[in-house]
């Protein structure tokens, strides 16, 4: 199977748990921990590289950045799993700003220093390193039965 066959199928099979998340009132918690990792996964990737890590937690919330930080532990992404929390840090302080109403307020709290790091980690993820699509499949197809 070619990679991008793996990514195909890799990103057809995780929107089903995130169709699940969205379809119903128990949202994360009516997922079962695999399908919260698989969803979160997809999550991850899908605003990543649409708009970087602060689309992911400001659209997402602490919730899926806990999936997602289980889920890259799981699959062994230690690049992204490092990157993410480095980036988690450098908006972990603005939880108990009191500007802070919405998690989109996030984006116009932050320093400079802060935004430029933000964005030289968000270059570090898009380069891919750690192959989360691959090391995803691999994991899930394995342990759940995933159907290529």
């Amino acid at each position: 199977m070619t990679n991008q066959d793996i990514h195909d199928v890799w990103y057809d099979y995780a929107l089903k748990f995130v169709d699940k998340k969205n379809k119903q009132e128990q949202g994360w918690s009516g997922l079962t921990s695999e399908e919260q990792e698989i969803a979160a996964l997809w999550l991850l990737e899908v605003d990543v590289y649409n708009g970087g890590f602060i689309q992911f937690f400001c659209n997402w919330g602490e919730e899926a950045y806990l999936h997602v930080l289980r889920a890259l532990h799981t699959i062994g992404a230690n690049q992204v799993l490092g990157n993410i929390q480095e980036q988690y840090r450098l908006i972990e302080h603005l939880g108990d700003d009191e500007r802070l109403t919405a998690l989109w307020d996030i984006p116009r709290l932050l320093t400079t220093e802060e935004e430029l790091g933000l964005d030289t980690l968000d270059q570090q993820l898009w380069d891919n390193e750690d192959q989360i699509a691959e090391k995803a499949y691999t994991h899930y197809h394995r342990k759940l039965n995933l159907k290529a």
